[in-house]
Formats: C-alpha cells, structure tokens, sequence
C-alpha cells in the first residue's frame, strides 16, 4: 500500500505541510493550473530548498497574495473547491477539512455553523494550503495518511479573535482523540489549519508500523523554534495493509415515541454530522411499548456534539457514552470508468484479497438515469475492475 507518514518535528502548519509534498516532487507548475481552476486569482507561488544555521537543507514553500481581509462563509469556501478542475476525491478531501473546521468554530464560539465566518483559514493563503495539500495527495497517489504525535506548545498567539492561549481554542478541539506531545515552547507549533490537515487525513499513527522508505520530503516554516527545527517532514512508503485499531466514542439512547420517520430523519442528521456509523435495532421496552435503539459511532471526542444532536432531533431526553476500541481494514475511494461514465467505488484491502465496493447511491442514479437495474450498474462496476 502507497502511504503518506507525517513526522510533525516540531508541529504543523498549512504551508509547512504543502511544502513538504512538494519537496516529495509534486510539480509546482501542475499544483498552480489546479488551483487557478477554481477561479483564485492574486496568488503567487514559490518552493525552493534551503539549507538552515546547520546547513541541512528543507523545503520552503512561500504563498504571496494579494488579498488583505476577506472572511468567507463555509458555503463560499464549497465553491471555490468544487470549480476546480481535479478529482472528486480531491474536492471531498478539501471539502471534509473545511467542514470540519466549520464545525469547531461554531463549537467554540457557541453559534450555528452557517453563522461561521473564518478569519484567517478563510484567507486565499489558507484556502492555498489546504486544498493544494489535497491536490498534491493526488498527485502522489496516496492511498492512507498516518500521523505520529503532534506537537502543541504553551503560552498566548495574536488572532483575528484577539489573544489566544496556545493551543488555540479551535486547534485543541481538533486535536481531540490525537496524540499529542507537549513541549516547553512559547510559542504556536500546530496551527488550526495544519492541525485540520493531519488530523482529517491521518487514519493513526504510524509507529511501529513495517514499512519501506521510498521518498522523503521536508516542509520548514518561516520561524525559528528553540532546541528544534521548525519542519514537518512527510515519509512515502510502501507499507503492509493490516486492520487498523481505533478509539471511538459510542452514544446509545432508547426511544419509544418518535415514529419511524423521525427515527430514519436523526439518523441522517448524525451521519451528515459526522458519525461514523448509525443503527437502529427494534426493541421493547417498558410496559411491553415497542421501540428503537440508537446506537452512533463517532470519532473519539465526538460524543458531546452527537448528543447534542440526539437531544435536539429526538425525544430522547438521556444517552449512554462509552469508549470503544474498533478494528477496521484499510479503505479508500476509487473512480472506475464505465460505459455510463465514472462511479465512484470502495476499495477495501483485505488480509488475502482486494475487494471494489461500488457506492450504493451513485449507482442507483446512474440506474436512473440511464433506465437500467441498480444490478446491472454494480456488475459493471466489478468487471471493469476485474479486467482493469
């Protein structure tokens, strides 16, 4: 399996993670055409490598624009990501980071996540770090990110918001459910936005994980930092697939007197929010009343804002949390042509094969469109895989 490992040495930044794909060889000139795609305009790029006081020499990504003060709304940032001209995958990758960002603004600052106006990760330098990372993992084919502890560090950081302590509000709840490492700096090593990048990306930490190096690359930031050098570097390796071992947070609630509809209605709010499963069992409860159980799998430190949503979308008025340990293959998404045009697939490595999953929703549109059986779509789907 073709894997990205993230060393942060002495935390992360957008243009420090950027960097540091490019350093691995992702062409400028490629990265610069996909990002104009989206209709950004004031930008300039510049890479090159440079040697530190001690004469090694790391990647140095440098973003100039020439936009002051724009602050963006989630929707806007949507658009700008979903003009450009590179992968679907790509746009969801982008889409996923931003979101979640989103997210943990309106979390921290107590409003609806529609009401979010980002300050500095809205900024065409940030939205450059981000969705150019995206777009330099597609370059390199990249099939799973891993992620070894993060380092955060102490004191305050000026803000759009004023001053903050460090770990900002916004960095540590992205941090949540990640390793982390404390060092006495004071000084902001993991900003929002590449705390955003790794901890979306980054399906676990690649300690002790068998693997061969292949390419090695360095993103340094524009600071010096005491006792460390201020980079991240980013590993390509051929690594063994083997399931991978999570933390997750597990919100159980029984309800006997919402009807069915509401039931199917908050199970899709959880999953738009971020769940990483929904079920619902039939029960009974009390006094022989049927009823349902929802059971929602989220991300380690996801069980306040699920429970939220539980409490907002449904009677329940009380939910049982837990910490889970969960086993998971390695997956990823796949585009796979067919006579219909391309459908997107799951592809999932198992221990002694590989199987091509085809996304349930996407071939019955395509099944509509076209006026053929979901049936026919799917087997479509396997066989061009097979004879691929």
């Amino acid at each position: 399996m073709r894997a990205l490992c993230f060393d942060p040495v002495a935390g992360a930044a957008g243009d420090m993670i950027l960097g540091s794909l490019l350093d691995l060889g992702v062409s400028l000139e490629e990265l610069e055409r996909s990002l104009r795609s989206t209709g950004l305009r004031g930008f300039q790029l510049s890479f090159r490598r440079v040697p530190d006081e001690h004469g090694i020499v790391y990647g140095r990504l440098e973003v100039t624009t020439e936009e002051s003060h724009h602050h963006r709304q989630l929707s806007d940032i949507e658009t700008i990501i979903n003009r450009g001209h590179y992968s679907q995958l790509t746009k969801e990758r982008a889409t996923a980071i931003f979101r979640r960002l989103a997210e943990v603004e309106a979390r921290v600052h107590g409003i609806p996540i529609d009401q979010v106006h980002f300050h500095e990760v809205g900024a065409v330098d940030a939205i450059i770090d981000i969705l150019g990372s995206m777009i330099a993992l597609e370059m390199l084919d990249v099939e799973s990110v891993f992620c070894s502890p993060i380092p955060i560090g102490r004191g305050t950081v000026a803000t759009a918001h004023g001053t903050l302590p460090v770990p900002s509000p916004a960095t540590i709840e992205l941090l949540k459910g990640h390793r982390i490492t404390r060092v006495d700096v004071e000084q902001e090593l993991t900003t929002p936005t590449g705390a955003a990048i790794l901890t979306t990306l980054s399906v676990g930490d690649w300690t002790g994980r068998p693997m061969v190096v292949t390419q090695v690359g360095s993103g340094r930031g524009t600071r010096s930092v005491e006792g460390m050098p201020n980079i991240i570097r980013a590993f390509l390796v051929d690594m063994e697939p083997d399931a991978e071992s999570q933390e997750v947070d597990v919100i159980e609630t029984d309800i006997d007197d919402d009807t069915p509809e509401v039931i199917s209605d908050v199970a899709k709010v959880l999953r738009d929010a971020g769940a990483l499963d929904v079920t619902v069992s039939p029960i009974l409860m009390k006094k022989g009343r049927a009823g349902f159980r929802l059971t929602v799998l989220g991300q380690r430190g996801d069980a306040p804002l699920l429970s939220r949503i539980l409490f907002s979308h449904s009677s329940t008025i009380g939910v049982r949390a837990t910490t889970a340990r969960r086993i998971v293959l390695p997956r990823s998404v796949v585009t796979v042509a067919t006579r219909w045009g391309d459908i997107q697939a799951k592809k999932i490595v198992r221990p002694n094969r590989t199987e091509i999953v085809p996304e349930f929703e996407e071939c019955r549109r395509i099944a509509e469109e076209n006026k053929v059986s979901i049936r026919e779509v799917m087997q479509e789907v396997i066989t061009h895989v097979q004879s691929g």
